[in-house]
């Protein structure tokens, strides 16, 4: 997502407090998030596709009034009464730019969607699903392709897209996946998935440690590890796992920006330079 100055930021800080606030006190407050994330996400598509409906919606010259009446007018009646409040008011406020909404937007609905899942005590598997995810489609350099390929339609992605997951993963890793596909907001769609799987666990304060190894770990060394991490770094740890046999043994554990290289490959490298 692009960097937005302090006017964009301002105004994506009170949509997002809305939106959290209006889920919380909801009644049925994951049916509400998961409903508004994806709802959000239909708005940015209609408003994008009407290029005057984007500009006079974050035309600072008009009056916030004059917006959130344009907002109304295009939504009213096919949105949840939550998601109208939310809309209009990003509507009221002053962005930066255009974009800057858009952006906003799609950062409330990703949050209202990862709200809904910690709310049903399924943040942690939708944060698996969008890293296992990921990992599947940077493996299969066809299907990276092919979810990347502007030529074909976003509805045409998202069709690919169901495919593979249909009955896979829960509903709200599929919203999340689907709009990542159709309009991916970090360059290439298994990266904007990583990305959405790393904040999933920051929604829950955990870090996440990118362990490297050339087995996959047994789920006693995985639990093994998570301790360890935990006594170390105090908090609570999700381990983000891949299978490189190329580093021939031990394991590489990289949490933010330390790195521990205990590779069998590593040492050897040690011990080649010095011989020399």
């Amino acid at each position: 997502m692009s960097v937005m100055y302090a006017a964009s930021r301002d105004a994506l800080a009170t949509i997002r407090s809305l939106a959290e606030q209006l889920i919380r006190e909801s009644e049925q407050s994951v049916v509400v998030g998961q409903q508004m994330g994806a709802e959000l996400f239909t708005i940015v598509e209609l408003v994008e596709a009407d290029r005057p409906t984007r500009v006079a919606l974050a035309d600072v010259s008009a009056s916030p009034e004059q917006r959130k009446a344009l907002m109304t007018r295009l939504i009213e009646g096919k949105v949840l009464p939550e998601t109208l409040r939310v809309c209009q008011e990003a509507a009221a406020r002053d962005w930066s730019n255009p974009a800057d909404l858009r952006d906003g937007l799609v950062r409330t609905a990703r949050s209202a969607l990862l709200q809904a899942a910690e709310l049903s005590n399924s943040l942690p598997q939708v944060e698996e699903e969008l890293f296992r995810l990921s990992r599947t489609i940077k493996a299969h350099p066809g299907l990276e392709q092919a979810l990347g390929d502007r030529q074909a339609s976003a509805d045409e992605r998202r069709a690919l897209l169901a495919q593979m997951l249909y009955g896979k993963v829960s509903a709200i890793s599929e919203i999340l996946a689907s709009q990542a596909v159709a309009r991916p907001q970090e360059g290439l769609v298994a990266d904007d998935l990583d990305i959405l799987s790393r904040q999933a666990a920051h929604e829950t304060g955990r870090r996440v440690a990118d362990v490297t190894t050339p087995v996959a770990l047994t789920d006693a060394q995985r639990e093994g590890l998570r301790a360890k991490l935990r006594d170390i770094y105090g908090i609570e740890v999700s381990i983000h796992e891949v299978v490189d046999r190329t580093i021939i043994g031990g394991v590489i554990i990289k949490v933010g920006n330390e790195i521990i290289n205990g590779s069998l490959a590593s040492k050897l490298e040690s011990l080649r330079r010095s011989l020399v």
